[in-house]
């Protein structure tokens, strides 16, 4: 009975340590996993950083004049000019309104009421 005592002991034993090693080799599976996606994180952070960084400086007017004498838009010594339109111009919607008033103008001529 002692051999078979011994023997279940042993074989639980045996069980317990190859459970306890595959936990701990997914644990440092898990860890290594951490570290390197810690790392894509902290390369993509800077990454994000340098494209603002270009975002800003390409919002600048000096890169625009840069830019526009890089392409011969502009000879060095001149300058940009930039125009804005007025709100009133900028809606179009202002300039169908009056167009369609003048239609409905020239249609009640012509085929008003009889």
């Amino acid at each position: 009975m002692r051999p078979v005592v011994a023997s279940a002991a042993l074989a639980l034993g045996l069980v317990c340590a190859a459970a306890f090693t595959g936990m701990t080799v997914q644990a440092n599976a898990l860890e290594r996993a951490t570290s390197v996606l810690n790392a894509e994180i902290a390369a993509e952070q800077s990454r994000n950083a340098q494209l603002e960084g270009s975002v800003a400086q390409k919002k600048t007017t000096d890169y625009l004049i840069q830019k526009a004498q890089d392409y011969d838009f502009v000879k060095k010594g001149e300058g940009l000019i930039a125009v804005e339109r007025s709100p009133e111009s900028a809606s179009g919607a202002h300039v169908d309104a009056e167009r369609a008033s003048r239609v409905a103008g020239w249609i009640q001529l012509f085929f008003g009421t009889r």
